[in-house]
């Protein structure tokens, strides 16, 4: 028969090692996050019922880190894991013993011919426009009108001069908050307020040159460096 003693010692050890367990597997749960709000380069997140304001680097007490702003997406890293969340989306962000991450989606653009043109769809700083591929040109360059319906004080930018078919035109540089195109998305993208320009919104170098540029029969590919 056991002692006293040795009762005592065989409760304790049971005693720690179901502790040990429970705490292993609620290490082990997944957290309920959800992507509340992106102000530029600020995400508000709830995490397990708690908002945090995180920036990019930044990390919450449960150890959940922003790596990322991808227009409505943010992607969070905890330890060597990380996980997509779109704006609004309430799922569950897997911590240790959880799968593996997937590997990211490439981020490129497909776009094809219009006219002897490559036109395409996209957004800067999330309002839709219709971009024509100009490689010939420095940067992105809009209209004044498109300027302000996006609200953009342009008239703040550096004032320069540019050559266009037309002659030599004046313009405004500014910083545009972010360029999207297909799934690439940039940010503090440089681009030209051009007062009389016409047509679509020129998308040229300052966006281009952070891109591969591939042909595959007539569809331009913009594969992001």
């Amino acid at each position: 028969m056991l002692c006293n003693h040795c009762y005592k010692i065989i409760s304790l050890f049971i005693i720690t090692l179901l502790l040990s367990l429970t705490i292993n597997n609620r290490s082990a749960q997944a957290m309920e996050v959800v992507v509340m709000a992106i102000f530029g380069d600020m995400v508000i997140l709830k995490v397990d019922g708690t908002k945090h304001k995180l920036k990019v680097g930044d990390k919450t007490p449960h150890g959940i880190s922003l790596a990322e702003i991808d227009y409505d997406t943010v992607i969070l890293r905890r330890g060597n894991k990380e996980s997509r969340h779109k704006l609004g989306g309430h799922v569950s962000f897997g911590l240790e013993g959880g799968r593996d991450k997937k590997p990211e989606k490439e981020a490129i653009a497909k776009i094809w011919p219009r006219d002897d043109m490559y036109v395409t769809h996209g957004y800067i700083n999330k309002f839709a426009v219709t971009f024509m591929v100009d490689t010939g040109a420095t940067w992105i360059a809009l209209s004044e009108s498109m300027a302000r319906r996006m609200g953009i004080n342009y008239f703040r930018g550096e004032r320069g001069q540019a050559g266009t078919a037309s002659g030599v035109t004046s313009l405004y540089k500014i910083k545009l908050d972010s360029v999207r195109v297909g799934d690439i998305v940039l940010y503090n993208v440089e681009a030209a307020v051009i007062p009389n320009l016409s047509g679509h919104v020129l998308l040229g170098n300052s966006f281009l040159k952070y891109t591969e540029i591939t042909r595959t029969k007539q569809v331009m590919i913009l594969k992001k460096k």
